[in-house]
């Protein structure tokens, strides 16, 4: 292809924006006044919680249960899971809708903070959230987020409902 080719300058700055384009995208959302960033692959929709219906004897993360279309879907608080204070819900409050395979959750937010790109995570500079984190990640404006692991965070609350080994 001849150098002064406009197709294939075009081609070329296509692929040079590729290379730079970063490879992830997350939801970025403010728990314990703090921002988490859940990537979108795990994340579905954030909802706003009309209604929670209590469950009997379930363990302190779930807060209750949502109909959101039809399906039963549990409703859980995970700051105290990730060591952070619980701060006043508004009104309305709202709800990240967390998936691992056919496991979901609602889990309540204080607010989102929209979306973002990201290369790579990087260790986590506070280990507060342990291993519920996967580490940290800088967006291209240099604002951190804790990144959480969706996966450890539905298995912490599967696990709380549990039964204790021998009970």
């Amino acid at each position: 292809m001849p150098a002064d080719d406009p197709a294939g300058a075009d081609v070329a700055a296509v692929e040079a924006v590729a290379e730079r384009a970063p490879a992830r995208r997350a939801c970025l959302v403010l728990l314990g006044g703090r921002p988490f960033a859940v990537d979108v692959v795990q994340a579905r929709e954030v909802v706003v919680l009309d209604a929670t219906t209590p469950v009997p004897g379930a363990p302190a993360p779930l807060v209750g249960v949502m109909n959101l279309r039809g399906s039963v879907l549990p409703v859980v608080e995970a700051r105290p899971l990730l060591g952070l204070p619980v701060h006043a819900t508004p009104d309305r409050p709202r709800a990240l809708v967390l998936a691992d395979g056919d496991h979901r959750a609602a889990v309540v937010i204080e607010r989102v903070l929209g979306l973002t790109a990201f290369d790579d995570v990087q260790p986590a500079s506070d280990p507060e959230p342990g291993a519920l984190a996967v580490g940290e990640l800088v967006d291209e404006a240099g604002a951190r987020a804790t990144v959480l692991d969706a996966r450890a965070l539905l298995t912490a609350v599967r696990r709380a409902w549990d039964p204790a080994p021998g009970g």
